[in-house]
C-alpha cells in the first residue's frame, strides 16, 4: 500500500515540524506569568527551559519515527522527522551542550531543585506515555500531563507564589485543550500509530471541544473582568477562543496545518500584554 501524499513544505510549518513550537510557547508563557506576577525571569533559567524542551520534543520525535507502524497514515510532521533524522540529531547535540553550558556557568540552587523534580515527574510520563515501559501501550490522557508539565516547567522557573497559582493552572488548562484539538485532527493517524491518543478513548471529542472552547473562553473572559492580572487573562480567553474556531473549521485545514495555527494561538500573550503593558 502507498503512502499518502506528503504535506506540501509551507515556511510557517518548520516550527511545528522541528519541534520548536513546544520550547517557544512555553517561554511565552513563561515571560507571561513573570511580566503579569511582577516576578524577574532569570535568563539563564529561561534559556535553560528552552532547551530542555526542545530536546524532550526532538527526542519524541526520534523515538516516534522509529516506533511508527503505518507510514500510509503518518503526519507530515513525522515523516519530516523520517527524513531529517540526522538534523534532529545535531539539533539534540546543541540541545545538550546548551545545557551542560549553562549548568557550568551556574544556576540558583532553588531552580536545580525545581527542575530536578519536575525532571523526574517528565521522566515517569515520557516512560508512561511515550515509551510504554510499564504497560505493552501507551497509556492514554498524554495531553492532559503536557499540560501540566509545560506549568510546571514555568514553575521551575518562576517558583511560585499564591498570586501565581492561577496563572499556573490556566497555563495547564490552555495547553492541553491546544493538545485536544491537535489530537482531534490527528484522529486518523492516531488510529494507526498511537494507541494512547485522545481520539482512541473519547469518542465523542469532536463535538464537545467545542462546547468546551466557548466555555472556557467566557470563563477566562469573566476572569478577567474580575480579577488581575487583566492582560494575562485576556490573553488566555484569546487563545481558547482562536483554538475553538480552528477546531470547528478543522474539516478545512490539513492535520500539519492546523498544528501549527493551533500552536501559533498560543502566543496571544505576546500582542495582548505587549499592548496592555505598552
Amino acid at each position: 500500500m502507498t503512502e499518502h501524499v506528503a504535506e506540501p513544505f509551507r515556511w510557517w510549518f518548520l516550527p511545528s515540524w522541528l519541534g520548536l513550537d513546544a520550547p517557544c510557547v512555553v517561554s511565552t508563557w513563561t515571560w507571561a506569568a513573570s511580566r503579569s506576577s511582577d516576578v524577574t525571569l532569570p535568563i539563564r533559567p529561561a534559556a535553560a527551559l528552552f532547551l530542555v524542551v526542545w530536546s524532550i520534543y526532538l527526542t519524541d520525535r526520534l523515538i516516534d519515527v522509529a516506533r511508527c507502524r503505518d507510514w500510509t497514515h503518518a503526519t507530515g510532521r513525522l515523516r519530516f522527522g523520517r527524513d531529517w533524522r540526522l538534523l534532529f540529531w545535531a539539533c539534540l547535540s546543541f540541545c545538550i551542550m546548551g545545557i551542560l553550558a549553562i549548568l557550568w556557568a551556574g544556576l540558583p540552587v532553588e531552580v536545580i531543585g525545581r527542575a530536578a523534580a519536575v525532571g523526574l515527574g517528565v521522566g515517569m510520563h515520557f516512560l508512561a506515555f511515550v515509551v510504554p515501559v510499564f504497560h505493552r501501550e501507551k497509556l492514554a490522557g498524554k495531553e492532559f500531563g503536557v499540560g501540566l508539565f509545560f506549568a510546571l516547567g514555568a514553575y521551575s522557573c518562576l517558583g511560585a507564589t499564591r498570586q501565581m497559582l492561577p496563572l499556573f493552572g490556566s497555563i495547564a488548562v490552555v495547553i492541553t485543550f491546544n493538545c485536544l484539538v491537535i489530537a482531534a485532527r490527528d484522529a486518523s493517524s492516531d488510529q494507526a500509530n498511537d494507541p494512547g491518543g485522545a481520539s482512541r478513548w473519547w469518542q465523542t471529542m469532536n463535538r464537545d471541544l467545542v462546547w468546551i472552547g466557548i466555555a472556557l473562553t467566557l470563563a477566562a473572559i469573566l476572569a478577567a473582568s474580575l480579577a488581575r492580572p487583566t492582560a494575562y487573562y485576556l490573553s488566555v480567553a484569546a487563545a481558547f477562543a482562536t483554538l475553538t474556531f480552528l477546531h470547528r473549521y478543522a474539516c478545512r485545514l490539513s492535520g500539519d496545518a492546523l498544528r501549527a495555527l493551533a500552536d501559533f494561538a498560543l502566543f496571544t500573550p505576546i500582542p495582548v500584554i505587549g499592548v496592555m503593558h505598552w
